[in-house]
């Protein structure tokens, strides 16, 4: 009865960390580094199935983030002379975050949480009609 309430419980929080990712990523979309260092790396979010083993521990069954892990690849590089990151030869190097994938990461992030917490809705509803036929 409640393995419903814990799955859908590990999704939303799967989905709360999903969002906050996406955020921090579209928040920093605009830094820049200083010559010689590394400008912000885009965050991704690493989901797994909770394995059985984890699942006679905990009682939990579900998704879990397994790993926030950063994307090395696409660093945007722009020349820029009068920016007080240039490099000698004029370049910044900005973040690597799109905002149109961050924007649609965090929709997808929304649509998992609200798809869960309907889930919870629907469970509850279910656990109430049990107790009114316990009633009878």
């Amino acid at each position: 009865m409640f393995e419903g309430i814990n799955t859908s419980g590990s999704a939303l929080n799967a989905a709360k960390q999903w969002m906050e990712v996406s955020s921090n990523n579209i928040a920093n979309a605009d830094s820049s580094a200083a010559p010689g260092e590394t400008p912000f790396l885009r965050k991704r979010v690493v989901m797994s199935e909770i394995s059985p083993f984890e699942t006679a521990l905990t009682g939990t069954k579900g998704v879990k983030v397994s790993e926030i892990s950063s994307d090395t690849g696409n660093v945007k590089r722009v020349y820029d002379p009068t920016h007080p990151n240039a490099n000698e030869a004029g370049y910044v190097n900005y973040a690597n975050v799109d905002m149109t994938a961050e924007m649609t990461n965090l929709m997808v992030g929304q649509k998992m949480y609200a798809a869960n917490t309907s889930a919870l809705q629907a469970n509850e509803k279910m656990m109430e009609k049990d107790l009114e036929i316990g009633k009878v």
